[in-house]
């Protein structure tokens, strides 16, 4: 259902502490500089490229996110960040390049193979600040802007999603926070965000959030969130992502970590001061798409604290998603389920970390 854009702008002019583009910002682009979504399709003249390109030029999405499907062959990974770039010089072109098992631009494909964390850690500290140098070189040049890396998880023996790829750079805070830290100022230095993964702490899990709800309830420490602590200490994280986690102790309600205030707002930004961005994993994995509707996802996902919107769209694919997450927000806003200042907070959290990357 439409709502009525007129009351909407009337709050937002009301809020005296807004930044200045809040005051002139539709609803529309509200809400589609939160999102950051997926497309079918691995080359540049695919159907799904076309859409997400239409949408990122009306500024009705805030970036494109690229996932193992859509990055099958260089010409067709190139050509479709070209396309994007050329329709949105300043929207979010988002891609998984931790290296090791996680990477999207492979060697097959010509681009630099990262080694393992595990691995890079192995190598120390200095041999590894060229390796992340090397990797932003690529994702920047090839118009890459947000990298949804580094790993700030602990190892853990036996951890079937971070300890069994490897993607751990250590079991220590302060070793894991020194190479996530090197690995950021890399990024940065070419303009590419980073989204540190994946809060409070992944390590200790038993399941993987991609097919159901991980519930780290009985095995999460406190020592887990400790790399991102210092990350924020050093001023270093500038956009955490947390994990679809339940965990009773942070939450009594069992809501996932994504969709709980008491843990984004509550431990991340009051406890622990942190003052950057916070995005969502992607919200079509299973342990978020089998459990909550699209509607419910994205208002609760804002509502809890979140400024950014990771949506794949790829498995159940809806062109005119973009549409309906602006109906759904206005109508939750209108019946009280989401604040106008979140979303305006929201948007003021993007702009701040473009601004940080040399992006705004």
């Amino acid at each position: 259902m439409m709502i009525s854009r007129r009351g909407l702008m009337a709050g937002m002019a009301a809020l005296c502490t807004a930044p200045a583009f809040a005051n002139t910002a539709s609803l529309d682009t509200l809400v589609g500089n939160c999102l950051i979504l997926g497309f079918l399709g691995d080359h540049a003249q695919a159907e799904g490229a076309s859409r997400l390109e239409d949408d990122l030029a009306a500024g009705r999405v805030g970036g494109a996110l690229f996932l193992r499907h859509n990055a099958r062959s260089r010409d067709g990974v190139l050509g479709l960040s070209d396309r994007f770039q050329s329709a949105a010089p300043d929207a979010w072109l988002a891609i998984d390049q931790e290296g090791g098992f996680v990477q999207r631009l492979t060697d097959e494909m010509g681009f630099t193979d990262i080694p393992t964390a595990e691995a890079l850690a192995e190598m120390g500290l200095d041999a590894a600040r060229p390796v992340f140098a090397q990797a932003a070189r690529e994702l920047a040049h090839n118009g890459f802007s947000m990298n949804l890396a580094p790993v700030a998880d602990l190892r853990h023996d036996g951890n079937e999603v971070i300890d069994r790829w490897a993607r751990a750079f250590g079991d220590d805070p302060d070793t894991v926070a020194a190479y996530c830290g090197a690995f950021i100022d890399a990024m940065e230095a070419e303009g590419v965000a980073c989204a540190i993964k994946h809060f409070p702490g992944h390590g200790r899990s038993q399941g993987d959030s991609h097919d159901g709800f991980v519930d780290i309830s009985d095995t999460w420490g406190e020592v887990e969130a400790a790399p991102f602590e210092r990350l924020i200490e050093q001023d270093k994280a500038h956009l955490i992502m947390g994990g679809h986690l339940i965990n009773r102790r942070l939450d009594p309600s069992g809501r996932p970590v994504t969709l709980s205030a008491p843990v984004l707002q509550g431990l991340l930004r009051e406890q622990m001061g942190y003052r950057g961005a916070v995005i969502t994993d992607d919200l079509d994995m299973g342990a978020i798409r089998n459990q909550y509707t699209r509607e419910q996802a994205i208002v609760d996902s804002l509502a809890a604290g979140n400024d950014l919107l990771l949506i794949s769209n790829s498995a159940d694919a809806d062109p005119d998603l973009p549409r309906r997450a602006v109906d759904w927000v206005g109508q939750a806003i209108e019946d009280g389920r989401l604040s106008l200042d979140r979303l305006i907070d929201a948007n003021a959290r993007i702009a701040a970390l473009k601004a940080q990357v040399g992006r705004g």
